[in-house]
């Protein structure tokens, strides 16, 4: 590898950055880090990208009607534009807020880290624990599950449903006594009004839920130990056989490493 060109990276981000920041501060030799691109103006996107003298760029996504498929189109295709004005290659998802366009998926490669283990799935082969922030910390509590774990892979159409890179260390879940996976909701509530509370009206019945403050507070925990190890450990290697070409994003836009579609796992050292 010595002597290979770094490869030109851009991070998306969406609100304070702590998964930006430790990337950066990861110093890999395999990346040329060269755009902090944000969604959101109020984000820490510009400030994180000053302190470490890397470009900044906004598209304000809350100025568009995100409901409408064209208008999201859009939106994407002039991220799209800004990515390619700094000839990147590589893209890590740093708390990025929401679900990348197809054609974005398709001319990347892409890492993300997710709040969730996504090697586990459910009688049909479907991943179990997907979603956003603390959603699948909330699912594995209520099918019973002693830790929770982040897992970086690689993005794909199929949202939570690209190839698995590597999984974190496990942070256990600990239940207040007397609380078990089959009483901790609320009474009479399930799980989706929860989130559609969270997500549509601020939390105002059930912000203070026992499933949502615990996810939540494993959520955080998740982050020391999984998403600030595994997303830099996780780019840096991707990085490296991007540098060695044994990992491309096809002319069909199909991922291969060695020339094969890329399996789960495949940096599971």
């Amino acid at each position: 590898m010595r002597g290979m060109k770094r490869i030109p990276t851009a991070i998306l981000m969406s609100g304070k950055g702590t998964n930006a920041r430790k990337l950066i501060e990861y110093r890999s030799a395999n990346l040329d880090i060269r755009l902090v691109l944000s969604d959101n103006p109020a984000s820490n996107y510009k400030s994180i990208a000053h302190h470490f003298g890397i470009e900044s760029e906004l598209n304000d996504i809350y100025r568009t009607a995100m409901k409408d498929p064209d208008t999201r189109g859009a939106f994407d295709r002039l991220s799209d534009t800004i990515l390619k004005k700094y000839g990147i290659k590589l893209i890590a998802t740093a708390g990025y807020d929401w679900i990348l366009s197809p054609f974005i998926c398709r001319s990347y490669i892409i890492v993300n880290v997710h709040p969730g283990d996504l090697r586990a799935v459910d009688e049909n082969g479907r991943r179990k624990y997907t979603g956003l922030g603390w959603i699948p910390t909330a699912r594995a509590i209520l099918n019973g599950e002693k830790n929770a774990h982040s897992t970086t892979h690689l993005v794909t159409e199929e949202l939570d449903g690209g190839p698995i890179a590597r999984v974190s260390t496990p942070v256990p879940i600990c239940l207040p006594e007397g609380i078990t996976a089959g009483n901790i909701l609320p009474a009479g509530v399930g799980l989706s009004e929860i989130i559609r509370d969270i997500n549509e009206d601020s939390g105002k019945r059930f912000s203070s839920s026992l499933i949502y403050t615990l996810a939540r507070s494993v959520q955080e925990r998740l982050k020391s130990v999984g998403d600030w190890v595994e997303l830099p450990l996780t780019m840096h290697h991707v990085a490296a056989l991007m540098q060695a070409g044994s990992l491309r994003r096809e002319e069909d836009g199909e991922l291969r490493l060695e020339g094969r579609p890329v399996k789960d796992l495949f940096l599971g050292f």
